[in-house]
């Protein structure tokens, strides 16, 4: 049996020609892209859902004030009022600082939270502040 020569340049101008491994290369090419993208949508959820428990956490201590919840005189139930914010914020963010005011009537409560301690990649610390500010308020009603 004898083989040609230009049989064998037959096949591998074929070989050459196939484009099989095309589609492999730009998956290779895309995957970086297509993670880095995945990344960014669970960090800005995480940070997302915990901007909205950490205003349910205020508006429940300011309904709680405003109702006469905390007791005693207005420092102490200010600081009532933080110590409860806080130790529901805790799991959030553990450095977590509140600040909490009572003026004409209204109380307004401040949440400063780490944004590293929530994110759990940590891919939008490179692009945004490290802190959450969160804020709400409530009038007094007793």
């Amino acid at each position: 049996m004898t083989v040609r020569a230009d049989g064998i340049g037959k096949k591998f101008k074929a070989f050459l020609r196939q484009e099989g491994g095309s589609s492999s290369i730009e998956f290779v090419l895309w995957m970086p892209l297509v993670v880095a993208i995945l990344l960014l949508v669970v960090d800005s959820s995480m940070l997302f859902m915990s901007r909205t428990q950490a205003m349910r956490v205020l508006q429940d201590t300011n309904r709680l004030y405003s109702v006469g919840q905390f007791t005693g005189t207005p420092a102490e139930r200010i600081a009532k009022a933080q110590t409860y914010a806080l130790n529901r914020l805790h799991g959030l963010s553990p450095s977590a600082t509140i600040t909490t005011t009572e003026t004409n009537r209204v109380v307004r409560t401040r949440a400063t939270l780490e944004t590293a301690e929530i994110a759990q990649i940590g891919f939008l610390g490179l692009m945004i502040d490290t802190e959450m500010v969160v804020a709400a308020e409530h009038r007094v009603e007793f």
